[in-house]
């Protein structure tokens, strides 16, 4: 690594390391003081804040690394133009886009650690943060009971017990109410033999009651294999409880990307929305932490234009309007994926392709 590779790492790298610690404890302080006073009146043990935010904290790096890379590059080119380091860099023969090089490759590699942290801690981290959360303060929730509104979860699907995938349309929360249900049972080697409709299932001290229940058993082909039994009343053969159907809500979280591979694989038969829907998150969990990459690409090119002498506030202001318009845009085309008007790989990745080639362009034009 040459001299000038080093320089520029070494003003890069302290900056970013510094904001993600920033980052870091404002959130948890910001998030500390919001629930202080419902859990000093609800007589929660304040020691509990110290697991549930250390378990946080993996979460908090992935979402908060990209502004801190923004912030980082905005300071460190800044202070290279104030000192015109970037003017004697080009006045010598060096492009803009060999000054840049370590920088973009620290973003790159940046985004490969995000990634990993996303993948193979924050699934287990989160799950356990949301453990302490639900735990501790549920028993302050029911309390207030009487007064909480039903809400409703839709297209619940996930990998039950005894090898069964389970699909209810809609879940009523606070009732544990089930609706539109359908359990495929499957062998040992995976192949769909039975299948269970029910239009409605409540949960009692023995388990899920449903109403008109169909049961189908299927040959190696999918087709009904003799004549289907009906129950107008009858309990649901499955193990999970309300709690695991209210938590699989949000299951993608609690998920690695192979494990929300293989997660779709034993759902893929269903095809639908779910299917769609899961497939996004699983391209996303790979385009998400890329997004520090592509900071470095369209935050630099508009550090060197306006980050001179009295064009701090401008630079930092155009760069913090790019990176909001990331953001609006992935969520849009994250909308459009899960409304099926493009593919999910593309929807995942579509805001990082189109800002990553316009950092490019940005650059090119500054030799």
């Amino acid at each position: 690594m040459k001299i000038i590779d080093r320089y520029l790492l070494k003003n890069f790298v302290a900056p970013f390391l510094f904001c993600l610690l920033t980052f870091v404890l404002l959130y948890v302080v910001i998030d500390l003081f919001d629930k202080l006073n419902e859990m000093i009146e609800n007589k929660v043990d304040l020691w509990l804040f110290i697991p549930y935010y250390l378990n946080f904290i993996p979460l908090i790096i992935v979402q908060t690394s990209p502004i801190a890379v923004l912030v980082s590059i905005m300071y460190s080119l800044g202070m290279f133009n104030r000192h015109n380091e970037i003017t004697a860099m080009r006045s010598s023969g060096i492009s803009l886009m060999r000054i840049l090089r370590p920088l973009i490759a620290a973003g790159f590699i940046i985004s490969v650690f995000v990634f990993l942290i996303n993948d193979r801690i924050v699934p287990d981290s989160a799950m356990n943060a949301s453990e302490i959360k639900e735990e501790k303060i549920e028993m302050a929730k029911k309390k207030k009971k009487a007064k909480r509104i039903d809400k409703t979860l839709e297209n619940i699907a996930f990998y039950g017990q005894e090898n069964k995938i389970i699909y209810a349309r809609r879940y009523k929360v606070y009732k544990n109410i089930l609706q539109d249900i359908i359990i495929y049972g499957q062998d040992a080697t995976q192949n769909i033999v039975s299948k269970t409709t029910a239009t409605e299932a409540s949960w009692d001290n023995s388990g899920w009651l449903g109403k008109n229940l169909m049961f189908f058993k299927l040959d190696d082909t999918g087709r009904i294999k003799g004549e289907p039994e009906f129950h107008e009343e009858s309990y649901l053969n499955i193990k999970e409880g309300p709690e695991d159907f209210r938590k699989r809500r949000h299951q993608t979280e609690f998920m690695s990307f192979e494990d929300l591979n293989n997660y779709i694989e034993r759902l893929s038969f269903t095809g639908g929305t779910t299917i769609r829907n899961l497939k996004v998150d699983l391209h996303q969990k790979t385009a998400l932490p890329f997004a520090n990459f592509v900071v470095v690409l369209i935050a630099s090119p508009f550090a060197i234009a306006h980050m001179r002498r009295g064009g701090l506030l401008i630079g930092i202001g155009i760069s913090m309007v790019i990176v909001l318009a990331y953001y609006a845009m992935m969520s849009v085309s994250l909308a459009f994926g899960k409304a099926g008007f493009i593919p999910p790989i593309i929807s995942a990745w579509l805001a990082n392709i189109l800002f990553a080639v316009a950092g490019l362009v940005l650059i090119s034009r500054h030799r």
